[in-house]
C-alpha cells in the first residue's frame, strides 16, 4: 500500500481547492451539484441528493493516454512562471508569457478569473501540470536536446506530438 496524500481547502462558499501529490483541482457548487477541474485537464459533474450518498457523477476532458512526463518540454522556464504567477497572475501576465494570449486577456480583465483561476494557476505550476500555448510542459530546467526539438517544432510551424491532447486553458 502507498502513501496517500490528499487536501482540500475551502476558498469561499462553493468553492473549494483540492490537492493531492498528483495534480490539484477546484470543485464548484453547492451541495449536491458540483463540477471539478483538474491541472491534468479532466473534469467531473456530480448530481446527488445531499444525505442520501445517491449521487451520478459525468466525466470529461483531455484523454490521459500522453502523461505529462512523456511530453516535450517547453522553452519556457518554470523559475520564471511560477514568479510571474506568484506576483503577476491576477493580470495574466504568466499567460502572456507561455503564448497564451486569449486566456491572457480574460485574466487581465476578470482579475485572475475572480482570483479563483489565478490561486489554480499557482497549484498548477507549482505541480507542473501547467503547458505553454504549444502544449509542452514547462519544467525548470529542460535539456539542450529538449529546447532544440521546441525550436525546430515552432519554427517548422508544424505539428506537435501533444497537439491533440492541448487545449489552451
Amino acid at each position: 500500500m502507498g502513501l496517500r496524500f490528499r487536501r482540500s481547502i475551502k476558498i469561499a462558499p462553493g468553492v473549494r481547492v483540492n490537492l493531492n501529490k498528483k495534480s490539484a483541482s477546484v470543485t464548484f457548487g453547492p451541495k449536491g451539484l458540483k463540477h471539478t477541474v483538474s491541472t491534468t485537464g479532466k473534469s467531473h459533474t456530480t448530481v446527488g441528493v445531499p444525505g442520501t450518498g445517491l449521487s451520478y457523477t459525468t466525466s470529461g476532458g483531455r484523454p490521459a493516454s500522453v502523461s505529462a512526463a512523456q511530453r516535450p518540454t517547453s522553452p519556457k522556464s518554470k523559475a520564471v512562471v511560477l514568479p510571474l504567477c506568484i506576483f503577476l497572475g491576477v493580470l495574466g501576465v504568466h499567460r502572456y508569457y507561455v503564448g497564451k494570449i486569449g486566456t491572457g486577456v480574460i485574466w487581465t480583465l476578470t482579475a485572475g478569473f475572480f482570483g479563483i483561476g489565478w490561486i489554480v494557476d499557482i497549484f498548477t505550476v507549482a505541480l507542473g501540470g501547467f503547458y505553454d500555448v504549444n502544449g509542452y510542459v514547462v519544467r525548470f530546467h529542460p535539456t539542450e536536446a529538449e529546447l532544440a526539438a521546441a525550436e525546430a517544432a515552432q519554427s517548422d510551424g508544424g505539428e506537435d506530438p501533444a497537439e491533440d491532447d492541448a487545449t489552451e486553458e
